[in-house]
């Protein structure tokens, strides 16, 4: 696929491979469709920075305030602070790159992102300290140690949609025996993941969250439901991601990261989505014109449905903060 080529995900699984046919986690053909192709519509709800994740939130914030304390909290937490080398995973449109070059006296912040459009874009920005690559995680091969790893909301891109959790767990060790080898002895690392509740994607969807009792018949249509526009949001929005458990994620870091810190935000989440649907309900119109009125009632759609989800705790937001051993 030529950089910059914008296309809709045409359904068709295209899973990228590395050395040996080792799995790389979600396509390229996948990521363009969520980043590039829906990213026209997204530009126009995430705000000046262009932040596509989930913020940190107090009262009387605004989406762009929420934004800004979110990456301040993951440079802190990983104490990448005055440090020499940084990685963003995930790095998105470069606004964690800028900020820590910027306000956080990072000498040199390097960013992976899988998203043509969207690295050219923080290439064009000029930041100085900043290097942007279109690479996969599973290809990086640094210059020199890192002081700090952060990798935010992308660790759903790195086990596809693959159903099995030992398969999800071998995957997400791939990628901390990696961060483990990038990073200096004593080097932090700092997560932001949606997760499933602890009981696993599917009962998730299907049982009713803790506290909520419902008769038998309403829980079956509730659980149908949700796998239903689970299936839909998947296919339309996000294809090829799987969100983790917070019991994976420790399970695949166990003996190569000592865990600091864990932290459950699910109202960062809710915040974060009605600010967003708010912005796209405005600009549909204007959305449509980009990528036509059906994607944006897709997202839309898939944003009011991850809003139940998060209210009802079927998933959660998690924040990690992970000391190299």
């Amino acid at each position: 696929m030529e950089s910059g080529t914008k296309t809709a995900y045409n359904g068709t699984r295209a899973t990228d491979r590395g050395a040996k046919g080792a799995y790389k986690g979600t396509s390229t053909r996948a990521i363009v469709h969520q980043y590039d192709y829906l990213g026209d519509f997204y530009q126009l709800l995430l705000g000046e920075r262009l932040v596509y994740s989930y913020g940190m939130w107090e009262d009387g914030d605004t989406l762009e305030k929420a934004q800004l304390r979110k990456l301040d909290h993951h440079a802190e937490a990983a104490r990448a602070t005055g440090a020499a080398r940084v990685l963003d995973v995930g790095c998105g449109y470069g606004s964690l790159l800028q900020r820590l070059v910027e306000d956080h006296g990072v000498k040199h912040a390097v960013g992976l992102n899988m998203s043509p459009t969207q690295t050219a874009w923080a290439r064009d920005q000029n930041w100085p300290g900043c290097e942007v690559r279109v690479e996969n995680w599973f290809d990086h091969r640094p210059e020199a140690p890192y002081d700090a790893i952060i990798a935010i909301e992308a660790v759903e891109h790195f086990a596809g949609n693959t159903l099995w959790r030992s398969k999800r767990v071998a995957r997400y060790r791939q990628f901390f025996e990696r961060s483990h080898a990038w990073l200096r002895p004593g080097g932090r690392m700092s997560i932001q993941a949606n997760a499933w509740d602890d009981r696993g994607w599917l009962p998730s969807l299907v049982l009713p969250p803790a506290g909520h009792r419902r008769p038998g018949a309403a829980a079956l249509y509730d659980g149908a439901r949700n796998v239903w526009e689970g299936w839909q949001a998947s296919r339309k929005v996000y294809p090829e991601t799987c969100l983790p458990t917070l019991s994976e994620l420790n399970e695949a870091s166990s003996g190569l990261f000592r865990l600091i810190e864990t932290r459950r935000d699910p109202q960062d989440g809710v915040a974060t989505v009605t600010a967003w649907t708010q912005r796209a309900e405005a600009n549909r119109q204007r959305g449509a014109g980009l990528i036509g009125a059906k994607a944006v009632s897709d997202v839309i759609s898939e944003q009011r449905t991850a809003l139940r989800f998060l209210r009802e705790g079927r998933f959660t937001l998690i924040r990690l903060v992970l000391e190299r051993l």
